[in-house]
């Protein structure tokens, strides 16, 4: 990514919507459907940004892994210890080593996503998870995916069909972020009319849609997405702008 949305996702993590309501619902299906804690320093965060999620399940004594030296920078600032820079499709982890493996919102940042989802096979122990999001829809596609660097964003069969020949077996599989789902694909829709009637062109220096909110709202849309996390632990949702997986390796 570009330096200057690093520097942005690090302060805004600890408040913003979007990763506060993700890390709710992340933590929500790890709780309902693994069928036993991972052991401390057998939790790998592949991808770990900027420390957000390294920080909240510090208790599993989690690695984190990125191959942005700023990403490792922002992460250590956060208070993570356990770090290591490298490319996360030739892991340098043990096969068979680890009990869980969190790659959110990484997958598409990846060109060649079946490499990647078959070293996560081959680093989780047999009876290891995977927990995964990425973004869904291509037709969302817009200038908040070429500012993040994305090569794509995924079908519901796509993205399951990738994780199933990799060798994993779905535990939950689910749309995520659902509830404001309507008003986002509302808001890049009318974004996209806008600049085709007014002929404007794809900016140089795109930038992210993390468009700071009055409090009272970020407030709203967190609650919501805690809901949201709460229904998760029962249902799949039928749309939303993630798609969110739990998958475990055979035992």
């Amino acid at each position: 990514m570009n330096v200057e949305e690093y520097e942005k996702m690090y302060t805004l993590e600890d408040r913003y919507w979007w990763f506060q309501g993700r890390l709710a619902i992340v933590k929500s299906i790890l709780s309902r459907y693994m069928d036993r804690a991972p052991r401390k320093g057998h939790v790998l965060d592949v991808g770990c940004g900027t420390g957000l999620v390294l920080n909240a399940l510090r208790r599993w004594e989690p690695l984190g892994i990125d191959f942005s030296y700023l990403a490792l920078q922002f992460s250590q600032r956060r208070g993570a210890q356990n770090l290591l820079r490298g490319d996360v499709t030739e892991l340098p982890i043990a096969s068979d080593s680890m009990d869980l493996i969190l790659a959110l919102d990484l997958m598409e940042h990846i060109e060649d996503d079946k490499r990647l989802t078959d070293e996560f096979f081959r680093v989780l122990q047999p009876g290891g998870y995977l927990m995964a999001t990425v973004p869904a829809h291509q037709f969302l596609w817009s200038d908040h995916d070429i500012a993040l660097h994305h090569f794509r964003r995924y079908s519901h069969p796509e993205f399951k069909r990738l994780l199933t020949n990799a060798g994993f077996e779905p535990v939950k599989y689910t749309y995520g972020i659902s509830f404001t789902y309507f008003p986002i694909v509302a808001f890049r829709l009318i974004q996209r009319a806008w600049q085709r009637s007014h002929g404007v062109q794809a900016p140089a220096r795109p930038r992210t849609h993390l468009i700071p909110l009055p409090r009272p709202i970020n407030r709203l849309l967190i609650q919501i997405l805690r809901i949201e996390a709460a229904l998760l632990r029962r249902v799949n949702l039928p749309v939303g702008v993630s798609l969110m997986a739990l998958c475990r390796k055979p035992r």
